[in-house]
């Protein structure tokens, strides 16, 4: 899959994510729906699963209650799911110390807007409430970087720098 063939908004998420990627790296793609970020990352050679609730995905499971062994990946990508469930101590578990969660979320005085986009049918629809919203700063792990896309993505990546 090349870069190309992204939409516009995925294309920015990847940008963002690429300087912090190896190829040497356990990559873990999580809520990753058409599994279409897992795909374009295998397509450049890097070691991706891809985990979310329902197929297509490489693992099937609730992140809540899935037995990940502990440090078992070096990065976890969560773009646009950390808003659906709360699973921040899961994802620490999941990581090995000093590695990074590369993460996208609305901002969350402005989720507002992404709901008339959605019902404007200009953003992709939610596929479960956002009962989780936050701040990036609000995540108790090493913020690295943040970027917020036209007011209302929060892009950051984070550092996870103790264990659970």
């Amino acid at each position: 899959m090349k870069e190309e063939e992204l939409s516009f908004a995925n294309r920015l998420k990847v940008n963002f994510i690429k300087p912090y990627l190896r190829k040497e790296d356990r990559i873990i793609d999580l809520g990753c729906g058409s599994m279409w970020l897992t795909k374009y990352l295998r397509s450049q050679g890097f070691n991706c699963t891809a985990f979310d609730s329902t197929p297509p995905a490489d693992i099937v499971g609730d992140i809540k209650h899935y037995p990940f062994k502990e440090s078992s990946y070096d990065t976890a990508i969560a773009f646009e799911m950390i808003e659906h469930v709360d699973c921040i101590d899961e994802i620490k578990h999941i990581l090995k110390p000093g590695g990074l969660l590369l993460v996208t979320t609305p901002v969350p005085h402005f989720d507002f807007v992404c709901k008339i986009l959605e019902c404007l049918s200009i953003s992709q629809k939610r596929t479960s409430p956002h009962s989780n919203l936050l701040y990036l700063e609000d995540i108790p792990m090493k913020l690295v970087e943040k970027k917020v896309l036209f007011g209302l993505c929060q892009c950051g990546a984070l550092r996870n720098e103790e264990k659970v």
